[in-house]
């Protein structure tokens, strides 16, 4: 309906039940109406459902006025857990504007997009502007988050990130109790970001496995690279200390992972490790000298002692 270069559209989804991630979700119904302008888009969508109980409302109005686009009364509430927030769009569609989070049960939220978690998040999602560069601040907070066996506790996020469609800089604090993954227990991380130019400064710390650690550099991500500059690390394994003798760099690419000579003082001796990690393995490492006690930490009971050299 409506005029050829700018139809009325309409658009309604629905399910009378679905199971998802052991919860059922029924009576399902997206309904979207709107009309299709390039210049002028407009669109009002609605969603009702019962998801495990609980009732299931969202809804969203995009205007748009003297070529200036919006998303108004943005909305998703489900049982206690509630998304809202109001968005302006600039001419490539690109946010200012902020999103609440209040989600004290996102359990309920997972199954929607599919997936199986449990926990609280609460936060605020703020989108702007530096110039013509986008940036979005991120303030978030769980006291416990689940995941497969993917479990951290106590996690506070207060990032800034910086032109986060073309070259993304974080400036920021990450604090988290604990993070669990299978049998890895992380623990007291605590990381400072910064931004350095068109790089991520971090420095911090964390224990791994019982083994305090430490560790200062910068990151990059463009084109496709991520690159990882090691300017200091150490940790402390069975009252041997181990440290980063010189800066190195690390690089990401299509998932190959690239050590470009990082050279590692322990406990008296020396490793020095080249080469690639990806769909398959080529490392080269040279050990001078290398404490045969780091092994203890990593197979318990193996009791070994001495030193080794070699490649």
């Amino acid at each position: 309906q409506g005029p050829a270069a700018a139809p009325d559209l309409s658009l309604t989804v629905d399910s009378d039940r679905l199971l998802v991630a052991s919860r059922e979700i029924t009576g399902l119904k997206l309904t979207a109406s709107g009309k299709a302008d390039a210049a002028n888009p407009a669109a009002n969508v609605q969603l009702t459902g019962n998801v495990a109980g609980q009732a299931l409302q969202g809804s969203a109005v995009l205007a748009t006025a003297d070529g200036k686009s919006a998303i108004n009364g943005l909305l998703l509430s489900l049982g206690k857990n509630r998304i809202s927030g109001d968005l302006a769009l600039d001419e490539k569609f690109v946010p200012v504007g902020t999103i609440a989070l209040d989600l004290p049960d996102i359990g309920p939220l997972a199954a929607l997009a599919l997936e199986k978690a449990e926990g609280d998040v609460r936060g605020t999602i703020a989108f702007s502007k530096n110039g013509n560069a986008p940036q979005v601040a991120i303030k978030a907070a769980t006291a416990s988050i689940t995941r497969g066996d993917l479990q951290a506790k106590a996690v506070s996020i207060d990032a800034l990130v910086a032109n986060y469609l073309a070259a993304p800089v974080i400036s920021g604090k990450i604090r988290a109790d604990t993070v669990t993954s299978g049998g890895t227990v992380i623990s007291g991380i605590d990381v400072d970001l910064k931004r350095d130019g068109d790089w991520t400064g971090f420095s911090g710390g964390a224990t791994v496995k019982g083994i305090p650690a430490q560790a200062a550099g910068r990151v990059k991500v463009a084109n496709g690279t991520t690159t990882i500059e090691l300017a200091s690390g150490q940790a402390t394994v069975q009252g041997i200390k181990a440290a980063i003798a010189q800066a190195s760099t690390v690089s990401i690419v299509n998932g190959t992972t690239t050590l470009d000579r990082l050279v590692l003082n322990l406990g008296g001796g020396a490793a020095t490790v080249t080469g690639k990690v990806g769909t398959a393995l080529d490392i080269n490492a040279t050990l001078a000298r290398v404490p045969m006690s780091l092994a203890n930490s990593f197979s318990p009971g193996l009791d070994a002692a001495g030193s080794i050299s070699g490649t």
